[in-house]
C-alpha cells in the first residue's frame, strides 16, 4: 500500500513538474508572441516586409546646363550596360557550352572586350548578373538586341538602358562647364551646382512572394523621383569659341612654356561672357591627356625625370621595390597632369599682374587728388626708394612728360612717385576696396585668394613695387573685376557664371542678378582713366597692338616675372608672364577682356604676346554683340574691298568698277576685252593702294613674273614700299594702325622671300609693334 503510495505520489509529484514546465514555456511562448505582436509589431513587421519588398532605385534626371541663348553645353544621353545570366546560360546541359561560347565569341566582338574574360563569367555558377561593359552606345547595343533576337537569348542576355553625361562641345568652355564622376561633379559648373543639377531619386516598392511572384497588398507605393534643375550660364558659346581660337594662337605663336588663359566679362553686370585655357580638356573623355600633357608626361618617363625623383627618395632599380615604386611615380605624375588639366587657371591660380595694375594706382592717386594727367613726372631709367634702387623697363629713361603719357608708356618711376604721394595707409585701403584682399565670389569651385603683404609688413619698398604690379600675386578674376570696376564708373560687383536655375519646363525657379558689392571710384575719374587709356592704343602707346580699327579700345599691357620659379636651363628666374587687359568702347564701357600667356619664349612682352589677339578677339566680338564700327578718315583709307570679277568685260567697263571701288588698275596689252586679272575675284585689297592687273587679248596672266623680297624686321611703311616697287600688293594684318611713333615691324609674310609669283599678286605682312611694357629685372 506505500509502495503504492509513493509511486502515486512520485507520478503527482512529475505531473506537477511537467505542468509547471508546460506552463512556463507556454508563458514564454505567449510572452514572445505578445512581444512579436504587441510589443515588437512594428519592428517584426518592417521585417517581414523586408523579406517580401523589393525596392527598385528610380534615378533623377541630371539638370542639363545651358549658355545664355540656350545652347546646350551638358546634356544627359543614354547609354546600355551588357550583362549576362549565367545562371540561365547553364540551364540546359546539353547546349550550355555550345551557348556559353556562341556568346562569349559574338559579345568580344561587339563590345571589343577579351573572349576569354567573357567565357569566365558565361561559368560561374548560380549567377543571374555579370557585367560585361558598361556605357554601351546606342549602334552596339542595336547589334547586340539583333544577337538576342536570332537566336532567343533573352534569358541569358540583358541591355540596362542609363544616363550619361554628355558634352556637345567636347572641350568647348571645358574648364567652366566641368564634368562628371560616378554620382556627381568633379570640377566647373558640375561640382558647383552639383546639388541643384542632381534632383533627388525616387523608388518603386513592390511585393513578391518567395517564388518572386507579385501579391496584392496596402505596401506596394512609388515615390516619383524629382529631376534635377537646369542651369543656364552667362557663357555665350560664339564669345567663347572666338575666345578659344585666339587662346591656342597664342599659345602656339609664343611656344608658351604654361597655359594660356582669358576671360571676358560685361563690366556692368559682373556676367562672365566667355572663359578659358589652352590646352584644356575633352570633357567627353577627362582622363585623356591633351597632346602637350602626352608629351610632358613622355619626357618625365623617357627623358630621366622619373629616375631623377626616385634617387631623391633613396630608390634605384636595385631596390626591391623599384617597380612597384616606378609605378606609383609614373601614376603620380600622370594623375598630376590629370588634374591639372582640370583646374581652371582663371581662377584657381594666382600671378603678379605686373602693369595692368598700373590702372588701379591710377585710379586710387586721380580719386585721392594727389595728381592729374597733366602733372609732369621725370624718368632717368630707375628710382631710389629707402634707399633701394628700381629699374624702368626703358633703362635710358623716358625723360620728362605729363603723367597720361608716362602712363601710356608704362613709366614704373613715375607710377612709383604717384604711389608715394597716395601713401602707405591709402593706397593698403585702396587696394582691399578693390577686392583684391578677399575672393570674388564668383560661383565656381577652387577660387584662389590673393598673396599680399600684411598691413604691418606694407612699407615703402612695398608700396612703389605694388604701384606698378610687382611683388603681390592676385587671380585672373580678381584683375579682370578690378579693371570692371573702372570701366563700369567705380563699382565692384560680384562675378558671375550662372544666371538662372530653371525646372524643366523652363520655369525659372531661381534668378541670378547683378551683385554691387560697393562703389569705390568715381564716374569722373573713371572716364578720365579710359580715354587716357584709349589714346594709348590709338596713339604712341605702348598698348598699340591692341588697336582695332573702327573701334575705341581702351587696354593696358604688363609684363610680370615669376619669382618663385626657377628655370632649369638657365638657373635663373627667368620665367616672364605676358599679359593685356582691354575694354571696349571705350567712351561706353561694354565688355572687358583679359589675356595671360604664361611663360612666353623669344619675346616676353605682354603688348607683343598678348596684346594682338585682344585685338583679333575684340575684332570679332564687337559686331558680334552689336557694337558698329566708326571708321575715322585716316581708317577708311585703310579699309579693304573685295575685288570683283571682270572677265570678259570691256577693258573701260573694267577700269570703271575699279575705280569704284577706289582701287588703282594697270592693263597689259592693247586688246579691248579682259582675258585675265590680277589678283583674282574675292581677293582683298586696301582702298588706298591696292592695283588690279588686267590682261587683254594675247597676253597670258603668267607672263609677268615677280620675285618676293625678304621683309621681316622692315617697319610696316618700309615693306609697303618694297612690294609697291615689285608691282605687288600688300595686306596689312596684326596692327593696322602701323606708322605710329617707330612704326610697327613686320614678324611674317604671306609668300616666302625669294619665290617667283605672278605681278600683282598679294602678300600679306602680319606687323607689330615691339614697345616693351614692363620690367625685367625691377629691383637692383
Amino acid at each position: 500500500m506505500n509502495q503504492n503510495n509513493d509511486v502515486r505520489n512520485t507520478i503527482n509529484n512529475r505531473m506537477k513538474t511537467l505542468f509547471i514546465v508546460l506552463l512556463l514555456i507556454s508563458a514564454i511562448i505567449i510572452g514572445q508572441l505578445f512581444s512579436m505582436q504587441i510589443i515588437s509589431y512594428d519592428y517584426y513587421q518592417g521585417k517581414v516586409i523586408d523579406n517580401i519588398q523589393q525596392e527598385t532605385i528610380i534615378p533623377a534626371v541630371r539638370g542639363v546646363i545651358y549658355d545664355r541663348n540656350m545652347n546646350v553645353l551638358a546634356s544627359n544621353a543614354t547609354a546600355y550596360r551588357v550583362f549576362i545570366s549565367p545562371v540561365d546560360i547553364q540551364k540546359n546541359d546539353n547546349e550550355t557550352l555550345d551557348n556559353a561560347k556562341l556568346i562569349s565569341k559574338t559579345l568580344s566582338d561587339i563590345l571589343d572586350v577579351s573572349y576569354d574574360d567573357v567565357f569566365a563569367k558565361t561559368q560561374k555558377p548560380n549567377r543571374k548578373d555579370e557585367t560585361i561593359k558598361n556605357k554601351v552606345d546606342k549602334e552596339t547595343e542595336g547589334k547586340i538586341r539583333e544577337f538576342i533576337e536570332e537566336h532567343d537569348f533573352h534569358s541569358q542576355i540583358y541591355l540596362q538602358a542609363s544616363s550619361i553625361r554628355y558634352y556637345p562641345g567636347g572641350d568647348l568652355a571645358a574648364n567652366v562647364i566641368g564634368t562628371m564622376g560616378t554620382d556627381s561633379g568633379l570640377f566647373g559648373l558640375e561640382l558647383y551646382y552639383n546639388e541643384q543639377l542632381s534632383g533627388t531619386n525616387g523608388k518603386y516598392i513592390t511585393t513578391k512572394n518567395g517564388q518572386s511572384q507579385g501579391l496584392p497588398s496596402s505596401y506596394e507605393y512609388y515615390v516619383a523621383a524629382k529631376d534635377g534643375l537646369n542651369v543656364v550660364s552667362t557663357i555665350d558659346s560664339t564669345l567663347q569659341r572666338m575666345l578659344e581660337a585666339q587662346l591656342e594662337n597664342a599659345y602656339v605663336n609664343a611656344k608658351a612654356g604654361n597655359k594660356v588663359a582669358g576671360v571676358v566679362m560685361d563690366v556692368n553686370t559682373g556676367e562672365i561672357l566667355a572663359m578659358g585655357q589652352y590646352p584644356t580638356v575633352d570633357l567627353n573623355a577627362p582622363y585623356v591627356l591633351t597632346d602637350e600633357a602626352q608629351a610632358k608626361y613622355d619626357a618625365y618617363i623617357n627623358g630621366g625625370e622619373i629616375q631623377k625623383d626616385l634617387a631623391k627618395k633613396g630608390i634605384t632599380p636595385s631596390s626591391e621595390d623599384y617597380e612597384t615604386k616606378y609605378n606609383e611615380f609614373a601614376n603620380e605624375y600622370l594623375y598630376t597632369l590629370i588634374y591639372q588639366s582640370w583646374s581652371n587657371k582663371t581662377v584657381s591660380e594666382t600671378y603678379e599682374p605686373g602693369s595692368t595694375f598700373k590702372i588701379l594706382t591710377t585710379a586710387f592717386a586721380l580719386e585721392e587728388e594727389v595728381t592729374s594727367f597733366a602733372d609732369t613726372y621725370s624718368c632717368p631709367g630707375y628710382y631710389v626708394v629707402a634707399g633701394t634702387k628700381i629699374k624702368c623697363h626703358k633703362t635710358t629713361g623716358h625723360g620728362s612728360h605729363d603723367y597720361a603719357t608716362m602712363l601710356q608708356q608704362s613709366c614704373n618711376p613715375a607710377l612709383m612717385q604717384v604711389a608715394l604721394k597716395i601713401g602707405n595707409e591709402k593706397f593698403y585701403e585702396y587696394f582691399s576696396l578693390l577686392g583684391y584682399m578677399e575672393k570674388t565670389g564668383i560661383d565656381l569651385p577652387g577660387e584662389a585668394s590673393g598673396i599680399y603683404s600684411s598691413e604691418s609688413g606694407f612699407g615703402i619698398v612695398s608700396l612703389a613695387c605694388y604701384s606698378f604690379g610687382q611683388t603681390f600675386k592676385t587671380t585672373m578674376i580678381q584683375q579682370i573685376t578690378a579693371i570692371s570696376a573702372i570701366a563700369n564708373g567705380g563699382h565692384l560687383l560680384t562675378p558671375r557664371t550662372v544666371s538662372a536655375l530653371t525646372d524643366a519646363d523652363g520655369n525659372v525657379v531661381v534668378s541670378y542678378g547683378t551683385e554691387e558689392k560697393r562703389s569705390v571710384i568715381s564716374e569722373g575719374v573713371c572716364k578720365e582713366i579710359m580715354a587716357v587709356l584709349e589714346d594709348g592704343v590709338s596713339g604712341d602707346g605702348g598698348a598699340k597692338n591692341a588697336y582695332v580699327a573702327g573701334y575705341r579700345i581702351a587696354a593696358k599691357t604688363g609684363t610680370s616675372e615669376k619669382r618663385d620659379k626657377v628655370n632649369p636651363i638657365t638657373g635663373n628666374k627667368d620665367y616672364r608672364i605676358g599679359s593685356t587687359v582691354a575694354v571696349a568702347p571705350a567712351d561706353n564701357p561694354q565688355i572687358a577682356v583679359l589675356i595671360i600667356v604664361d611663360e612666353p619664349k623669344g619675346s616676353v612682352y605682354g603688348s607683343t604676346v598678348a596684346a594682338p589677339y585682344v585685338a583679333n578677339f575684340l575684332s570679332e566680338a564687337l559686331p558680334y554683340i552689336g557694337v558698329e564700327r566708326q571708321y575715322t578718315a585716316e581708317e577708311m583709307e585703310r579699309a579693304t574691298v573685295s575685288v570683283k570679277n571682270y572677265y570678259g568685260k570691256t577693258v573701260q567697263d573694267a577700269t570703271r568698277e575699279i575705280s569704284k571701288l577706289g582701287l588703282s588698275y594697270e592693263v597689259i596689252g592693247n586688246g579691248e576685252a579682259v582675258t585675265a586679272q590680277m589678283p583674282s575675284a574675292g581677293t582683298a585689297l586696301t582702298k588706298s593702294d591696292g592695283k588690279v592687273i588686267l590682261y587683254t587679248e594675247g597676253i597670258s596672266s603668267s607672263s609677268k613674273q615677280v620675285t618676293v623680297p625678304n621683309l621681316i624686321g622692315y617697319t610696316a611703311e618700309e615693306a609697303v614700299k618694297a612690294l609697291r616697287a615689285k608691282g605687288l600688293n600688300v595686306l596689312i594684318s596684326g596692327s593696322t594702325n602701323y606708322n605710329i611713333g617707330n612704326g610697327a615691324k613686320v614678324v611674317s609674310q604671306s609668300l616666302e622671300a625669294n619665290t617667283q609669283v605672278k605681278y600683282g599678286s598679294v602678300v600679306t605682312i602680319r606687323c607689330l609693334y615691339d614697345d616693351p611694357d614692363d620690367i625685367e629685372n625691377d629691383i637692383g
